[in-house]
């Protein structure tokens, strides 16, 4: 069996901040932004969503082999799934508060084993040593885990320190800019990712930590009714900093204020017969790019 760790975190809706919203609304050096709907960053969602279609090829393969066996040994064909069910443990794991918790409960709806929050009242990209420190804590006493994921970089500062932290921390190689991953042989994993000299697909073994890049139509799937009614028993698990026996220290880089790129142009209104405009318009250029 494969143990995969999703860590994601949870930032407001940035499409729904005004700017005037994004230079006053710091407290106590992060970013809060009271009533605007939480998401997860996007590479977050893409490393789940990359983790659950690993997990369905995994469980596509299985029950096409136990089907053959069945075939041969005359066994039910419920031991498909059953071998299925057994091949990859999704887990996920985020930090913050409990406006977390929705996300967790629907990563808990499309088969996530567990969902655990490390209570903290700092979610967010800040103080990235801290959190880093307190996630290996927790992959330490809930792992081993065979793969880790990660977003590449968080969406509201793009320092991309957390996932090097966190692979430092525990003695993993880091893969940085992954666009795909599947099952390799000998139990390897086979990785895509992007490097200088483009897309370069590898076979490395396991432990080791991805972060995943920008990947399109990796949209998290959303849970139908049924398989939240399903998942009601199986609610996410909270975790106190404190209960981790790593200590939640405040240092690293840390927010101090925010302000607004200047995105605005020089412009000039020309008048006149647009053939005339056009004419002007090439021959500046052309003196523009004698210069």
């Amino acid at each position: 069996m494969m143990n995969i760790l999703t860590v994601f975190n949870i930032i407001p809706d940035l499409d729904l901040i005004s700017e005037a919203e994004w230079a006053s609304d710091i407290v106590d050096t992060r970013l809060d932004f009271p009533g605007v709907k939480t998401v997860p960053e996007t590479q977050d969602e893409s490393a789940a969503e990359l983790a659950l279609r690993f997990r369905d090829a995994a469980a596509a393969g299985s029950a096409d082999s136990a089907s053959a066996a069945s075939v041969t040994a005359g066994s039910p064909d419920s031991a498909a799934a059953a071998a299925a069910g057994d091949e990859v443990r999704l887990s996920a794991v985020t930090l913050g508060d409990a406006v977390a918790d929705k996300a967790l409960r629907t990563l808990t709806a499309l088969g996530y084993q567990t969902a655990d929050r490390i209570d903290t009242d700092r979610p967010g990209p800040d103080n990235a040593e801290a959190h880093a420190a307190l996630l290996a804590e927790y992959c330490r006493e809930r792992g081993p885990f065979d793969l880790i994921l990660t977003g590449t970089q968080s969406g509201v500062s793009g320092f991309s320190q957390l996932p090097l932290l966190l692979a430092e921390a525990l003695q993993l190689p880091c893969i940085t800019e992954v666009t795909g991953f599947s099952a390799g042989a000998e139990g390897r994993i086979r990785a895509e990712h992007r490097t200088d000299a483009g897309i370069l697909s590898e076979d490395l073994p396991t432990p080791l930590l991805l972060t995943i890049g920008d990947v399109p139509d990796t949209c998290l799937r959303i849970p139908t009714l049924r398989q939240r009614k399903a998942s009601g028993s199986n609610p996410p698990s909270v975790i106190p900093a404190s209960g981790l026996s790593g200590e939640f220290r405040e240092h690293g880089m840390r927010l101090q204020s925010v302000s607004a790129i200047d995105q605005s142009r020089a412009a000039r209104r020309m008048e006149g017969d647009p053939d005339d405009v056009a004419k002007q318009i090439v021959q500046e250029y052309i003196r523009e790019g004698a210069r």
